[in-house]
């Protein structure tokens, strides 16, 4: 058991000496302008849920149908998580600085009962905007949004 637990200590100081280096590191900001962080530039769909220096966790929702949010990026990787019930997903557009649009048509799925989903891991996003041409019609018992969880101190 003390083994165990000397091998655990060892580990998290580790990790945590790790992601000390590593913010040295993050702390480049170049390829991201000057209020372009989605909390700062989009405040309407990213809300901060918790933070400390190792990550940010932010509840993102989507404006409403015929609007967009505004151009905005997210300077850490991070993972996207929601709580999925089935039903219509959102039909939107996602838009580049350069005029580049790639459209994501919505998609129906059976309604179910909830389940946590991840969308994967991200990697730091450059300015972007998220269009909503048809609003999501979730099953019941779904939160608004989605949870994207910043780390900090990963490398890109």
């Amino acid at each position: 058991m003390y083994r165990r637990t000397v091998i655990w200590v060892i580990f998290v100081a580790m990790m945590v000496a790790g992601c000390t280096r590593t913010q040295k590191v993050m702390a480049d900001v170049s390829g991201f302008p000057n209020g372009c962080d989605a909390v700062q530039a989009a405040p309407g769909s990213h809300k901060i849920v918790f933070e400390n220096v190792f990550i940010r966790v932010l509840q993102v929702t989507l404006p409403p149908a015929g609007s967009s949010e505004p151009m905005h990026c997210h300077r850490w990787p991070g993972l996207f998580l929601g709580y999925e019930t089935g039903g219509k997903t959102a039909h939107i557009r996602y838009h580049t600085p350069d005029g580049r649009v790639r459209d994501q048509p919505g998609r129906t799925e059976p309604v179910h009962a909830g389940v946590w989903d991840s969308g994967g891991w991200m990697a730091p996003e450059p300015m972007h905007s998220i269009e909503v041409v048809e609003n999501p019609v979730p099953g019941p018992g779904r939160p608004p949004g989605w949870l994207r969880i910043e780390v900090k101190c990963a490398g890109k």
